[in-house]
């Protein structure tokens, strides 16, 4: 390992084909699941997820990084991954808080 090991800092990008990136344009980060901005079926999903992160990390081991990452490909959003996996939170019906926008967000 070198002195000064390289590593990426935040979500590698996901590939188009992964997910709609118009639709995550149009919105604030969700902070509950938001399975609509996956552009792949659902009975597809976590392959489809595995063969993104197979090319993040391979991406990352040809540019020489030296810390590998999953990339974090199977993320919705920075904030719904942590909130979901929180005990007692009702996933089904989730309630609303104004975003920065002014606008509800579940």
């Amino acid at each position: 390992m070198p002195i000064l090991p390289t590593t990426v800092v935040g979500s590698y990008p996901q590939p188009e084909w992964l997910v709609d990136r118009q639709m995550l344009g149009t919105r604030l980060p969700p902070r509950t699941r938001a399975l609509e901005i996956w552009r792949v079926a659902p009975e597809f999903l976590e392959q489809a997820q595995d063969d993104a992160t197979i090319v993040a990390i391979r991406d990352m081991e040809r540019a020489g990084i030296d810390l590998i990452t999953d990339g974090e490909v199977r993320r919705e959003s920075y904030s719904n991954r942590f909130a979901t996996a929180l005990e007692g939170m009702d996933l089904d019906h989730p309630g609303t808080a104004l975003d920065r926008t002014g606008h509800p967000n579940p």
